[in-house]
């Protein structure tokens, strides 16, 4: 039981990392992984791209939260 709550909370802490990077910096994660495919470096990623990334962010991290607290507190 203790197990499983651990290992919970390890997973979720970089899980919700990630999240929190997507929402404050939603150019910079848009990017990320496609760099290799552009050929200039003055990169800058659309308004559109910025607003879906913080969007699908926080709809993710507050999910991901959610779904954490009923799996840790079950059969409390």
């Amino acid at each position: 039981m203790f197990i499983e709550k651990f290992f919970m909370v390890v997973f979720f802490i970089p899980i919700a990392g990630v999240l929190l990077y997507i929402i404050f910096y939603p150019a910079e994660s848009a990017l990320f992984g496609k760099r290799w495919e552009f050929k200039n470096e003055n990169l800058e990623a659309s308004d559109e791209v910025v607003k879906y990334n913080r969007t699908v962010g926080i709809i993710a991290l507050v999910l991901i939260t959610i779904v954490f607290f009923i799996l840790l507190f079950r059969g409390c």
